[in-house]
């Protein structure tokens, strides 16, 4: 048997280009993270590198009640020398994550406070890599 196989035509497809637009060139100054593969830019990316995984066992709250029991939680943390004392008992974890990655990179960067005051602030900017909020928030 042979079978008659109808073709449609095809569509044109025309494909409008943008018009030349004037490139500015990003600069990555400095770099701070806090994640579940390492708080120092440099252990985290040879981690990242070697495979090494951040995921564990829940250990941060009861999550008996929970069908998930992995998650990368972010361990040995601390906001010492980086975030103000008074703040760490009435900010989220993940707000103390922020900070403490911002000024990481602010260090990194060799951005110090009179530094600071001679920046276009306007021409700065900040990359946050986050899968959400904290839990006192959601």
């Amino acid at each position: 048997k042979t079978r008659a196989v109808a073709l449609e035509p095809v569509q044109e497809v025309t494909i409008k280009k943008k018009l030349p637009t004037k490139q500015r060139r990003v600069v990555v100054t400095g770099l701070g993270v806090v994640t579940p593969l390492g708080h120092d830019p440099d252990v985290f990316y040879n981690n990242l590198l070697n495979g090494v995984s951040g995921i564990s066992e829940i250990e941060n709250f009861d999550c008996a009640e929970f069908p998930t029991r992995i998650a990368g939680e972010i361990k040995s943390f601390s906001t010492d020398g980086w975030v103000a004392p008074k703040f760490t008992k009435r900010m989220d974890k993940f707000m103390l994550y922020l900070l403490t990655a911002g000024k990481k990179a602010l260090l990194n960067a060799g951005i110090t406070g009179d530094v600071m005051d001679e920046l276009d602030k306007t021409k700065c900017g900040v990359l946050i890599g986050s899968a959400l909020g904290g839990f006192k928030v959601v």
